[in-house]
């Protein structure tokens, strides 16, 4: 009897590298990956199991995951691809080429080589099918690191090899270094000697080297009111060279401009603080609609009376009740109501009680008192259950006097109960 085997798969790794010209490592791709798939499940035939069958012309799922440390707690960067293998078993794909699946890193260069404890996991999903398993778990050696050796001269001074105060004043050539030529944040505060002057204390643009000559006045020199009105050249500064805020209320001396030396527009509506004009005082005549007001000359408006659109403007007028409605008009209020009456009202036990109705037979109630109606009012009824199908009218049998009239025309016998409340609507 011969055996079946079921082995994990074996894959045999070569690493490459992208051939790259030196000072283009921004046109990394990616690193080169070569293996060849082996079959270690055992295949019967005459006489023997045959096991280490390359696994050829057969479409796979490789994924790669390059981690710090052997541990793989930190993943830097993680890609899936999908191959086939030739007829030889063999296969290669670019890692850095897949599709993305996770990582503290979406590409290869940012990932810090440097540091030189990158491990590569290579997992292989043999049926494609999202199931992989890990054939190998490696550390990368030197090749990976040549995207930054390649493009550092041996001996190169980095500035971590400069010791504190190595370069001096004296060893700088005149017009070496321009401020111009330092990048943001490129020196900080630790590098700037005790009590120098900081970046983060000079506003942008405050000290310009034009502006400074030996000797020369700072503005905390100045004295208020040393600079002059005739002291300034003609065109000198023009109005419009001032920033917004710059002149305040208090620099402006006592009738040094008065409103009616203001042209026309001048003065926009962005420019004036909310709350600055008072309408209650500003603001005489009559105001238009079409500015916001009502148009109306000041008329006093009586108790109940509302301002209503006349087709060109507004007029003072109040509302008028129509048939069932009553209006009644108050100090400061409109109280609209109707005149239809209405009431609940049951016989001597509150209750209807209509029992079981026969198909096709209609019961009708004892009177019911109810004061107030009469001959030709309209009564509307309901009672507190389900009609079934059944159909109620109520009705007027003689003045203060209703009844209740059910009939039953649902095909079969219908039993609404007793002990029923009855309330009426009566519409007089």
């Amino acid at each position: 009897m011969m055996k079946k085997h079921i082995l994990t798969l074996i894959a045999i790794v070569g690493l490459g590298v992208t051939t790259f010209a030196q000072n283009q490592i921004a046109n990394l791709e990616g690193i080169n990956y070569q293996a060849v798939a082996i079959d270690d499940q055992a295949h019967e035939i005459v006489g023997n199991d045959v096991v280490g069958k390359p696994l050829f012309e057969k479409e796979i799922g490789v994924r790669f995951s390059i981690t710090d440390g052997p541990s793989g707690a930190v993943t830097y960067y993680s890609d899936e691809h999908v191959t086939t293998t030739d007829r030889y078993g063999m296969f290669s794909v670019t890692i850095g080429l897949g599709t993305f699946v996770t990582g503290d890193y979406t590409a290869l260069l940012d990932i810090p080589w440097i540091n030189g404890d990158q491990w590569l996991m290579v997992e292989i999903s043999t049926n494609n099918d999202g199931n992989y398993n890990e054939v190998s778990y490696e550390k990368f050696m030197a090749v990976p690191f040549a995207f930054y050796t390649d493009d550092i001269a041996d001996n190169s001074i980095t500035t971590w090899k400069i010791v504190d105060e190595t370069i001096q004043a004296i060893d700088i050539d005149t017009s070496a270094v321009e401020t111009s030529e330092i990048l943001d944040e490129t020196i900080l505060a630790e590098d700037i000697a005790t009590g120098a002057v900081e970046t983060s204390e000079i506003l942008d643009e405050t000290i310009l080297a034009e502006d400074i000559a030996t000797g020369a006045v700072t503005t905390d020199e100045i004295l208020d009111e040393t600079i002059l009105a005739e002291d300034i050249a003609t065109g000198a500064v023009t109005t419009d060279e001032i920033l917004d805020e710059t002149i305040l209320a208090e620099d402006i001396a006592t009738g040094a401009v008065t409103t009616d030396e203001i042209l026309d527009g001048t003065i926009l509506n962005e420019d004036i603080a909310n709350g600055t004009i008072d309408l209650t005082t500003k603001v005489t005549g009559i105001l238009p609609v079409e500015n916001g007001g009502t148009g109306l000359d000041g008329s006093v408006a009586e108790n109940g009376m509302l301002l209503i659109g006349n087709g060109t403007g507004f007029s003072l007028d109040s509302l008028t009740a129509g048939t069932g409605i009553a209006i009644l008009n108050t100090p400061g209020g409109i109280e609209i109501s109707t005149t239809i009456t209405g009431g609940v009202n049951s016989n001597v036990a509150g209750n209807v009680n209509p029992n079981n109705i026969a198909n096709g037979q209609t019961w009708i109630s004892p009177a019911i008192p109810l004061t107030g109606v009469d001959f030709g009012n309209i009564v509307v009824g309901s009672i507190n259950t389900d009609l079934q199908g059944c159909q109620m009218t109520c009705f007027v049998a003689n003045t203060n006097v209703i009844k209740v009239a059910i009939f039953n025309g649902t095909g079969g016998n219908v039993n609404l109960g007793n002990g029923l409340e009855l309330r009426v609507l009566v519409v007089q």
